[in-house]
């Protein structure tokens, strides 16, 4: 499995997407410092990059990229190597180094100019959304098998994450805002990665107070220990369920 993980790292480091995505963020990081004298605000608008960019490419790009590799992908099948193993070392190796980029791109420029608790969170939570999609986008790879079709439901289900599910939970907290919400609301927020790693970064911004009584639930719930035990949890959950869907749609999968 490391040997095979190796040989797809070296490739990936090649790779222009990778390339251009680590620079494409290290542009767009450095240029919002320079041009925001506010450190914070340069973080918050930062922040909304990340939450919205880092998703959809490292979906688009795992999809894409498994498709590109399909036939290496078989001739390994066909050797005396656990498919399990094979999934397993791509994982690796494609999240690795989407994360090596977002860490160059984003965690550079935040640590020169913002060193902070702050800049810390950003960089976790990215590495973490990273880790979340490139499982997502494993699995839409693996389970359908026209590219295009693939690239059209990783798209449909990054549009569902970043605008339909939150245009749903605003509608829910004004329709029902006369009535005790909270043990629907932070349910809620914990089945979308996005607005997770948002209300973690929010909450480290000290930005709670800006969202009246949704800001308060949040901040009572998430900022506690066991709070930020169950954000780690549902985020690890979110990580390992799509990869296992995929390793078992791999295995049973006729190549």
């Amino acid at each position: 499995m490391w040997k095979v993980c190796k040989y797809t790292l070296l490739d990936l480091a090649r790779n222009r997407f990778a390339i251009g995505y680590a620079l494409l963020l290290l542009v767009t990081s450095s240029g919002l410092f320079m041009l925001e004298a506010d450190d914070t605000k340069a973080l918050i608008t930062l922040s909304q990059v990340v939450l919205a960019l880092t998703p959809l490419l490292a979906l688009v790009f795992t999809i894409i990229w498994h498709f590109n590799q399909l036939e290496f992908t078989v001739l390994l099948a066909v050797q005396p190597l656990r498919r399990e193993s094979i999934l397993r070392a791509q994982y690796i190796a494609v999240s690795t180094a989407l994360s090596g980029s977002f860490v160059l791109g984003v965690g550079l420029p935040v640590l020169a100019w913002a060193p902070g608790p702050v800049a810390w969170t950003l960089l976790l939570t990215g590495i973490g959304l990273t880790l979340v999609f490139c499982a997502l986008g494993l699995w839409i790879a693996v389970w359908q098998r026209d590219r295009a079709k693939a690239v059209g439901i990783g798209l449909v289900t990054w549009v569902g994450l970043v605008l339909l599910y939150d245009t749903l939970l605003l509608w829910i907290m004004f329709t029902f805002s006369d009535r005790p919400i909270e043990p629907l609301i932070v349910p809620l927020a914990a089945l979308n990665p996005i607005d997770l790693s948002r209300i973690i970064i929010m909450l480290r911004i000290d930005l709670a107070a800006l969202l009246g009584y949704t800001g308060a639930v949040y901040e009572r719930f998430f900022g506690s220990i066991g709070g930020a035990a169950v954000s780690a949890t549902a985020l690890a959950l979110w990580m390992a369920i799509p990869f296992l869907l995929a390793t078992r749609s791999f295995v049973r999968k006729d190549l």
